[in-house]
């Protein structure tokens, strides 16, 4: 089976050949549930054979949280969660971290299946397995049985309705979710309207595909995604500085205050630190990943800032376009490493660490500086027209791609000579370009159309002949919205599997799926009425990290007895094994949603509205709306001026923003006059008590047709 990620044409073959072949059956579980505690372990025949000493492998793996094994058509399968600390020292290749107490309910875990050769214990590379876990029905499911605390669970699960719940999971019925999917891909789209939409393209059959909505509290700008996919950094317009948005969750977890007119953002290769670029003061701030403080704030130079990363991360090459130098700062010290003169005009930046160069763009001399990574010095320039924009190298980092809207051309440099290597015409308005495992994608701003380079004849002397995808109906430039800074984050992502990519369009307000090979985009995903600027691609499926060792970082559901689902396309199977999730582990103060210890996201803060559930506003007509909000335990009552309150229509249209009156026993209330019909959202935010916009839980108001009739369910 080869699995394709749109959901569509691969989805059916998957379905038509689960349900024709008789050999697809769940596989009895020849092992029950491992014990971690002692002297409660299950019989030794049940126990998985410990991992040989084998080097290419990496370090033996610590004990699981929660195991279980089976045989299967000369295979040995094995099912565990891990804490993510051992998860990630595997990833790693270090020693796991001690163990810690079983898999508890709402915890983040790593969800991992090895599959090896049953007769001779090698490990099965290459598959692309898809795997869920979902909580059994019946008083089996009710709660975690002895297996809690490590003691054996002895029944097997429902091999019909196991293999019933896979045809479900992989046609997309909204009907029958999973607890946990561990073939998950969202689209991440920034949009013009100061929201990020997540959409989950594997939906095939649903009313919706759209997960969430996360409101920001302005415009974004550019946005780049974690590399454990857990955090996502927006940097907004208007002085709200950096927002750093749960993936898992959907919501704005803090909003870090940063420098003036934030614009670039980017994670550092090894994931320690966020780097910010701010055109407004000259200035880049210093992130730590983790506790979000700002670690440094580094003086570089005026006008706007780009950033790349040389040695995985050991060195950041900064960027001020009105600046006339290049900073090297060192990416663990945060020390400046040195300042290279390049001349003022510097709008992009790329570095290679396969050729040890950094490239640097100057729009108005229409050059390409070439830096050399190791000397730190100026190597050479590349001569080409006025009006450079973009520039990028491809994936193995010898050809890099400098666009030049103004020019309509697209230049191909070569890395190891520093040379031109081709010269391509026929583009309107090249601004972006991404990269699959066999073309390179650059979209047209002028134009209804993505162009495609052949990647494999970068090396010829013959320049490649451009493919062009028409996608959508209307040229990006025809967006109502301004392209200004949001143009910044790039609105063409690849598909994980390498053979295709999602292209935003906000004039069309759509998503444009496209697989090489075609001639147009096989499919559409709405973007539900916004404008989508660009677009980023979360991708949370399985993934071999070792060989034979297929895991993904998943949060579990509530407490009780798990079937666990895996699908195989090599040998064709679909067999079932089962887990034990216990009861969540609270302490006073435990909170947040999906965390298994209450449903409050921001424990430091109560809010309620002051009206029925039911209140239904018409349309053109004032009204005022109460809420009371009240700050929990000891902390100091809440004060207006400490308040922001945002109504807007969902899906998409109406927004306002503002500060709430106070009237006094932390009552606060809005005037708002709904200006059409529909549904709207109320959003509260507190961003001094760490309650930004998306924290707090939004109240739902229907609003009413003009001259409908009064509004109902309470006072105004």
């Amino acid at each position: 089976m080869k699995r394709t990620w749109t959901g569509t044409h691969g989805l059916w073959l998957s379905l038509a050949w689960l349900s024709a072949s008789p050999a697809l059956g769940c596989g009895r579980v020849e092992a029950v549930l491992a014990s971690r505690s002692e002297g409660a372990g299950p019989p030794a025949e049940a126990a998985a054979p410990p991992a040989p000493a084998d080097p290419a492998r990496g370090p033996a793996q610590a004990a699981p949280l929660q195991s279980s094994r089976i045989e299967r058509d000369g295979l040995s399968i094995a099912f565990a969660l891990r804490s993510l600390e051992q998860g990630e020292g595997a990833l790693r290749g270090a020693a796991p971290a001690p163990e810690v107490a079983g898999a508890a309910a709402g915890s983040e875990v790593l969800a991992e299946f090895t599959i090896t050769d049953a007769t001779t214990g090698a490990p099965v590379t290459g598959l692309s397995p898809l795997g869920w876990m979902s909580r059994r029905a019946g008083a089996a499911g009710a709660a975690a049985p002895a297996g809690a605390d490590g003691g054996a669970v002895d029944a097997a699960p429902d091999e019909e309705d196991c293999q019933g719940k896979i045809k479900s999971f992989m046609a997309g019925l909204l009907s029958v979710r999973p607890e946990v999917d561990m073939n998950a891909y969202l689209l991440w789209t920034l949009n013009e309207d100061s929201t990020l939409s997540a959409i989950n393209p594997q939906i095939a059959l649903g009313r919706t595909k759209l997960r969430s909505v996360v409101s920001l509290a302005g415009p974004g700008v550019s946005f780049a995604m974690h590399p454990d996919r857990e955090s996502l950094y927006v940097t907004l317009r208007g002085g709200r500085g950096l927002a750093v948005v749960d993936t898992r969750r959907g919501l704005v977890r803090s909003n870090v205050p940063v420098g003036e007119d934030p614009s670039r953002v980017a994670v550092a290769p090894d994931g320690r630190t966020v780097w910010v670029g701010n055109d407004g003061d000259g200035t880049v701030s210093v992130i730590d990943a983790r506790s979000t403080d700002v670690l440094k704030t580094l003086q570089v130079g005026s006008g706007h800032h780009e950033i790349a990363f040389t040695g995985g991360g050991r060195a950041a090459w900064i960027t001020s376009q009105r600046g006339d130098s290049v900073v090297v700062v060192d990416g663990a010290t945060l020390d400046p490493l040195g300042e290279i003169a390049v001349g003022e005009g510097i709008v992009a930046i790329a570095a290679s660490d396969a050729s040890g160069v950094v490239y640097a763009a100057n729009a108005a001399r229409g050059e390409v500086v070439v830096l050399d990574a190791a000397r730190r010095d100026v190597a050479g320039r590349i001569a080409l027209k006025p009006g450079l924009g973009a520039l990028e190298f491809e994936p193995r980092g010898r050809f890099a791609f400098a666009l030049n809207p103004a020019a309509n051309e697209v230049a191909v440099l070569d890395g190891a000579t520093g040379a031109v290597a081709h010269a391509l015409t026929g583009f309107a308005a090249p601004d972006a370009v991404a990269f699959t495992d066999a073309f390179a994608y650059i979209r047209n701003r002028g134009a209804a159309r993505v162009s495609l380079i052949d990647r494999a004849a970068l090396g010829g002397p013959k320049a490649p002949p451009l493919i062009d995808v028409a996608v959508g109906q209307d040229a990006p430039s025809a967006a109502a919205a301004r392209p200004g800074p949001t143009a910044r984050a790039t609105p063409i992502a690849p598909m994980p599997e390498g053979n295709g990519a999602v292209v935003a369009s906000p004039a069309d307000r759509m998503l444009y799926v496209y697989v090489e090979g075609m001639m147009a985009p096989i499919g559409t995903l709405p973007s539900y009425g916004r404008e989508p600027r660009a677009i980023l691609v979360e991708d949370r499926s399985l993934k071999e990290v070792r060989p034979g060792v297929y895991a993904t970082p998943v949060r579990l559901g509530a407490a009780g007895l798990y079937d666990v689902e895996l699908l195989l396309d090599r040998p064709r199977a679909a067999v079932c094994l089962e887990a034990a999730v216990a009861p969540a582990r609270c302490a006073p103060g435990d909170g947040g949603a999906g965390s298994g210890c209450g449903d409050d996201p921001a424990p430091g803060i109560a809010l309620a509205p002051l009206f029925e559930p039911d209140l239904r506003l018409e349309a053109g007509e004032p009204a005022t709306l109460r809420f009371r909000a009240t700050a929990t335990g000891a902390a100091p009552a809440l004060d207006a001026k400490e308040m922001e309150v945002m109504i807007i229509r969902f899906p998409a249209g109406y927004r306002w923003s503002g500060a709430p009156r106070a009237e006094g026993d932390g009552i606060f209330s809005v005037a708002f006059t709904p200006p059409v019909s529909g549904q709207y959202r109320i959003l509260a935010a507190a961003p001094g008590r760490g309650a930004p916009f998306g924290a707090l839980p939004f109240v739902p108001l229907r609003v009413s047709p003009r001259g409908a009739g009064a509004a109902a369910g309470g006072a105004r």
